[in-house]
Parts: structure tokens; sequence; C-alpha cells
């Protein structure tokens, strides 16, 4: 996307698909923007503006020879923003879960689809239940499996209306096989959404637990799974470092207990 400055000159802009969002968004903003302005350090751009958009999706505008070549890092490394009528049926594109629990009859995924009006992914509930063999009420499914907010997942578009600005999908292939390896597995996994590795290394390594963590899973640029060593309790983690990261939603995925709610 171009844009005029006020010289005349042509910006070129990006929205990118990362989001910034929660009580930590200033500090992640700044941490990219500081990023940002150290890539173009030694480049022929300039860094027009910073921000997001209404949604929290970091917005870009440059100007300058390297202009393309700095969208085109960022883009490889936070992703990019689709518009509406590039969105095809059958193509599998990265999302994240938003309002879950607000409507019974899906869930939504925000695909970061530009359009003139806010256009978000419908997953019919029957076609969850479909997928995961599963014929309980959307807010069970959500609680037992963790679909929460922010969650990062791949949708596969299944159905696009662009009259009336209505997109319809199902879970992608990769991430039913996700849940099912954790589902499997016999760690815990700690989730922690609006944090990057950085803060939340600090905090392990304060409250002397990061030799707990026997992997960091990056979901999402500001999205983790810790997953926990056989030993370490999820729960145990989210009480010791839950204070150093005050207001950072974290959620606690132990197989066990989910196939316990499950089978109720």
């Amino acid at each position: 996307m171009q844009e005029a400055n006020e010289r005349g000159s042509q910006l070129k802009s990006v929205t990118l698909f990362s989001r910034v969002y929660g009580k930590k968004r200033k500090h992640l903003l700044d941490a990219v923007k500081s990023e940002v302005t150290s890539m173009i350090d030694e480049l022929d751009v300039r860094l027009a503006r910073f921000g997001t958009d209404k949604r929290g999706h970091l917005s870009l505008s440059f100007d300058g020879q390297d202009s393309e070549f700095a969208i085109n890092y960022l883009v490889k490394k936070y992703g990019k923003s689709i518009g509406i009528g590039n969105v095809k049926e059958d193509t599998i594109l990265p999302g994240s879960f938003l309002e879950v629990g607000k409507v019974g009859y899906g869930f939504y995924v925000d695909i970061a689809a530009i359009s003139a009006k806010r256009v978000d992914v419908l997953i019919p509930l029957h076609r969850i239940r479909d997928q995961l063999s599963i014929r309980k009420p959307l807010r069970t499914i959500a609680k037992a499996l963790v679909f929460v907010d922010d969650l990062p997942i791949d949708v596969k578009i299944t159905s696009v209306d662009t009259r009336a600005n209505k997109i319809e999908g199902e879970l992608a292939q990769t991430t039913i096989i996700r849940f099912e390896e954790w589902m499997q597995d016999d760690h815990e996994r700690l989730l922690v959404f609006g944090a990057n590795q950085d803060m939340i290394e600090i905090a392990l390594r304060k409250s002397r637990h990061l030799e707990d963590i026997y992997e960091f899973e990056e979901l999402g640029k500001f999205e983790y799974s810790l997953r926990c060593k056989r030993s370490t309790r999820a729960s145990g983690i989210v009480a010791a470092i839950g204070p150093k990261l005050r207001g950072i939603p974290m959620h606690l995925f132990i197989p066990k207990e989910i196939e316990a709610k499950l089978n109720v």
C-alpha cells in the first residue's frame, strides 16, 4: 500500500499479521520499534509511521529506496495481513481465536483480513464437533481444550462471500495434529500470551524456574507454550511467575485434566 508523505513522495505501508495487546502492549511495541530502528539504521529508508490498527496488528510506513526491503523483512518475520479479495477457498491461513464463548454457534478467528468492515473467519460449531468427534456445547469444548482468546491456530477456508463480508472455515490439519500431540504428551504446558520470550525467561530466571521448562514452543510472535519437565507442575510455574508477569494471560494445558473434562 502506498500513500504520499508531506514532501509528496510515496510512502510504502504495511499491516502485519502479528498483534500486540494486553498489559505489556507498550513494552512489546517499544521492543519491536527498537528492532525496526536498528534494522534500517544503515539502509536508505526512514520509518515514517509506527503503530497498530484497531485490532493491534502492527502497522508501519516507510519512505526511501530501501522501503521494499524493510517491508519484506518484517513480513517474513511477523507475517502479513490479507485483503478479503485474496482469501480463497481451500487455502490455509494463520489466525488466532477471539471473543471465545461470546456466541454459542461457533468460533471466530482473526486472520488479519483487510476489508471496509471488520471480517473474521467463522468456524461453525458443527464443523468443530465433526473434526474433533466431540459432541459437547461450544463453551464446554473451549474450556476443556483451552480454546482461548489469542491462541494461534491455522484455519482452512471453506467458503468466502466478499459481498456479505463473510468467511467460514475449519481447523487446519496442522492445528488438529498439534492438539493431538499435546494430548498424548505426558508433559504439562503453560500457555503465555501477550509477551515475548525475553520477558518470560526473565520471570522464570528471577523465580528460579527456568530449569523447569523443557522447551519453549513459539506459537506466535508473542504467544508461547512452555513445555514443563515431567516432574514439574504447570500450576506451580504460574504461581511462581504470575506476580512477575502481572496481567499477562496464562492458561494451563494438562492432558489428564482435559481428558477428564471431555469424558464427563
